[in-house]
C-alpha cells in the first residue's frame, strides 16, 4: 500500500486487495470511512468493491487527492474489507483494514516531491536513521521542512568540500599519491564524510555544490586519459576544486580560471603555446582557441535567448565563428607557461599543477587581434621587466568577449538544465534561465547562484504535471545512480576508505576520466529510434551499449552481496558495503520492505504493477533456499535498482 497523499501532488494513493492464490474472477467488497469524504476530498477508482481478474492474485484500488482552498488537518480514508460467502477475510485487523492520509497543501513539499528535488539538486535520498520509525530519509525531511528555496539558500552558505586536501595529507604522510586517490577523495565528499582526511576539520556536507561541480566537470572537461595528466593527480584534484569553488560564483571568473589552469593548459595544449615564428614556419596551437568557443561558451551556431538556432535569410543556421576566428583566439592564448614561482622566464618553469599558468610577454603574440562581434584588441607592448602584462590584457579581453557573447547564456544554461533536470528542456525554460544568466535581478551577468536557482525552481522543473510528460526527464548517469545507491544505504568500509576507482570499466564513467574533451556523451546525442524520430535528444544514452547494458545491472546485482568495490582491493577492510540492517529486519514483511526501498531508490515512483511483480518474486524465496532471509533483501534491492524507474528520472 502507498497510503500518503498530498493535495498539491498528483501521486495516487494505492491499496492492494490480495488473495492467497490465483483463481477465477473474484469480486471483493469493502467500505470507505474516515474523516475524508469521497468526491469532496478525494476521488477513487472503486467505492464499494473491486474485481480481481481471472488468473490474478491481486487488484488495486486507487485514490486521488482533491485540491481545495480550505485549511484543514490531515484527513483519513479507512478501507475495510467486508466478509462474503465467496471468500474469507483475514482475521488480523492490519490485513483487513488500512488507512490512507491526505495532507493539506501547506506550501511545503511532501516526501516524494522532496525526494524528486534531491535527485535533481543533489544525489537523491540518503539513508534514514535506524532509530527513525518512518520510511522518509532525513535529508528528504529536511527539504520538506525548509522548502526548496530555503534549502538552496542554506546550501549556498556551506563551506566548500574540496578534494585536494586528502592528496596533500597523503604526501605529508610520506605516501605515494596515485590517480585513484583523487577518486577516493571525490567519493568522500559526495558521500558527505565530514573530514577530508583523518584529523582534518569537520565540514558539513555540501551536496548541491558537489552536484554542480560534477556537472561543470562534464562541460569543462579534462581527463586523466591523457598520460601527462594521469601522473599529476594532485593537480587534477586542484582543477576539480576550482570548479567546486566556482560553482556558486560568477561564470566570468570560472571561465577565466578554467582557461588559466595548467591542467587545462596541458589537456588542450595552450600550455607553453608560442607566438608564430615565420622563420621556422611555426604557428600557435589552436586547440584551446577552438574548444573554448565550441564547448565552453558559445557553441557552433548562433542562438536565440531560448537556445534555438538563429537562421539567416535562406533559413539556414548561422555559424558563430570560422577558422579565422580560431586563429585570432589562438594568438591570445600564447605566452602562458607553468606557474612555477621560481621560474625566471618562459622556458625555465617546472611542471607546476597547483597554481594558475604564468604569462610571459616574450612568447606572446603582441600584434593586434580581431575577435568576435567586432571586438578588436590593439597591439600590445611587452612589459619590462617581463610581468606578462600584455599577455593578461589579451587573455582578459578574450574572456570578456566570450563571456558577453549573447550565445554564452543559453548555451551553458541549457547544458546545466540537461545535467540536472531534463534532456529536452523547452525553449521557454532555457530562456528563463538564460535571462537569469544575463541579469541576476541586480544587473549582474553570469551569477551562478541566480542560474542555479532559476534551473531548480523553474515551473518546468517543479511542476508535478511533468511527471507524466513523455518528453521530460533524463536517463540517470550510471555513476550518479551508483552514488544514489551508496548514499541511500550509507555505504562505508570498515577502514573508512572509498576504494572505488575501478568502476569506470563497468559504468563507463569516472570523474575526470572522460574519453575525450566531448565528455562521456554529447549534449546533442540522440539514439536511433523513437527518441531520434521525435526530434529529441538523450545524451546519457551514448554510454548505453551492448556491454554497459549488461555490466551495469550485473554490478547492481552483486552490490548488496559483495559491496560497491569492483575488486576486493586486496583487503576486506576496504570493501565499501551498504548498510542493510533495517532491510534485513523486514525479510518477512515484503510490502513494508518495498515501500522503504521504493522511497530511497526511486523516490516513491514504482507503479503498482512493479510492486506486485517484485513482491511476488521476493516472496517466492522461502526457507528452502540457503540464507533465504538475506536473499529476499538482495533480490528486492536488485530488481528495484535495475528497474526503469531507478534508471530514468522525471
Amino acid at each position: 500500500m502507498d497510503g500518503e497523499m498530498q493535495e498539491d501532488w498528483p501521486d495516487l494513493g494505492m491499496v492492494a486487495v490480495r488473495r492467497d492464490a490465483a483463481g477465477p474472477p473474484l469480486s471483493v467488497k469493502f467500505t470507505l470511512t474516515g474523516t475524508a469524504l469521497v468526491t469532496q476530498d478525494y476521488t477513487t477508482s472503486n467505492t464499494t468493491d473491486i474485481l480481481i481478474p481471472d488468473g490474478e492474485k491481486e487488484a488495486w484500488v486507487t485514490f486521488g487527492a482533491v485540491t481545495d482552498a480550505l485549511k484543514e488537518p490531515t484527513e483519513k480514508i479507512i478501507v475495510t474489507l467486508l466478509p462474503d460467502a465467496a471468500y474469507t477475510v483475514a482475521s488480523l485487523i492490519q490485513e483487513k483494514s488500512v488507512t490512507l492520509t491526505i495532507a493539506d497543501d501547506v506550501g511545503l513539499p511532501g516526501a516524494k516531491e522532496a525526494a524528486r528535488f534531491l535527485t535533481q539538486a543533489a544525489f537523491g535520498p540518503n539513508a534514514d536513521s535506524t532509530a527513525d520509525t518512518d520510511i522518509i530519509p532525513q535529508n528528504v525531511q529536511t527539504v520538506m521542512s525548509m522548502g526548496f528555496s530555503k534549502w538552496i539558500d542554506d546550501q549556498f552558505k556551506k563551506p566548500v568540500g574540496t578534494i585536494q586536501p586528502y592528496l596533500d595529507y597523503m604526501r605529508r604522510s610520506k605516501r605515494e599519491v596515485y590517480s585513484h586517490h583523487k577518486v577516493e577523495s571525490w567519493w568522500r565528499r559526495v558521500m558527505g564524510v565530514g573530514t577530508a582526511y583523518p584529523g582534518a576539520p569537520v565540514l558539513p556536507a555540501d551536496p548541491l555544490r558537489q552536484r554542480i561541480g560534477f556537472a561543470l566537470s562534464e562541460i569543462f572537461v579534462i581527463s586523466d586519459g591523457l598520460d601527462e595528466l594521469s601522473v599529476y593527480p594532485t593537480g587534477m584534484a586542484n582543477y576539480y576544486d576550482m570548479l567546486l569553488k566556482g560553482s556558486f560564483g560568477n561564470f566570468r571568473t570560472l571561465l577565466f580560471n578554467v582557461s588559466m589552469h595548467p591542467c587545462m593548459g596541458v589537456y588542450l595544449s595552450h600550455m607553453m603555446n608560442r607566438k608564430a615564428d615565420p622563420d621556422y614556419g611555426t604557428f600557435p596551437d589552436e586547440n584551446y582557441a577552438r574548444e573554448v568557443m565550441q564547448l565552453f561558451t558559445i557553441g557552433l551556431w548562433e542562438l536565440n535567448p531560448d537556445g534555438t538556432r538563429r537562421l539567416d535569410g535562406n533559413n539556414q543556421p548561422i555559424p558563430t565563428y570560422d577558422n579565422g576566428d580560431i586563429t585570432e583566439f589562438a594568438k591570445v592564448f600564447t605566452g602562458l607557461s607553468f606557474g612555477d614561482p621560481k621560474a625566471q622566464d618562459f622556458w625555465s618553469a617546472r611542471s607546476y599543477f597547483t597554481a594558475p599558468m604564468k604569462p610571459w610577454d616574450e612568447e606572446h603574440d603582441l600584434g593586434a587581434k580581431t575577435l568576435l562581434n567586432g571586438v578588436t584588441l590593439p597591439a600590445r607592448v611587452a612589459s619590462d621587466p617581463d610581468k606578462g602584462t600584455a599577455t593578461m590584457a589579451d587573455v582578459n579581453a578574450a574572456i570578456d568577449c566570450l563571456f558577453n557573447h549573447p550565445n554564452t547564456g543559453p548555451f551553458i544554461c541549457k547544458q546545466l538544465i540537461q545535467r540536472l533536470i531534463t534532456s529536452n528542456p523547452s525553449p521557454a525554460y532555457v530562456q528563463r534561465v538564460s535571462s537569469a544568466f544575463a541579469n541576476n535581478g541586480s544587473g549582474v551577468r553570469g551569477d551562478m547562484k541566480a542560474v542555479i536557482r532559476a534551473i531548480l525552481l523553474d515551473d518546468e522543473a517543479r511542476n508535478p504535471a511533468m511527471l507524466f510528460s513523455t518528453s521530460f526527464g533524463r536517463l540517470k548517469e550510471p555513476y550518479l545512480r551508483t552514488v544514489n545507491l551508496a548514499r541511500a544505504f550509507n555505504a562505508r568500509s570498515s577502514s573508512g576508505q572509498f576504494r572505488l576507482s575501478g568502476l569506470q570499466e563497468l559504468l563507463f564513467q569516472q570523474p575526470l576520466s572522460a574519453p575525450s574533451v566531448f565528455n562521456f556523451f554529447r549534449p546533442g546525442y540522440s539514439p536511433a529510434g523513437p527518441v531520434s524520430d521525435a526530434g529529441m535528444v538523450a545524451p546519457e544514452f551514448q554510454i548505453l551499449n551492448a556491454i554497459s547494458a549488461i555490466s551495469i545491472p550485473n554490478y547492481f546485482y552483486r552490490m548488496p552481496r559483495d559491496g560497491f568495490s569492483r575488486w576486493g582491493q586486496g583487503n576486506s577492510a576496504n570493501e565499501v558495503r551498504a548498510n542493510l540492517a533495517v532491510e534485513f529486519s523486514l525479510y518477512n514483511d515484503i510490502p513494508a520492505l518495498l515501500r522503504r526501498l521504493d522511497m530511497v531508490m526511486t523516490g516513491g515512483t514504482l507503479p503498482p504493477e512493479q510492486h506486485q511483480l517484485i513482491r511476488e518474486a521476493v516472496e517466492a524465496i522461502d526457507d528452502d533456499m540457503w540464507d533465504w532471509k538475506k536473499e529476499r533483501i538482495y533480490l528486492a534491492f536488485y530488481l528495484i535498482a535495475a528497474s526503469p524507474e531507478a534508471a530514468v528520472h522525471h
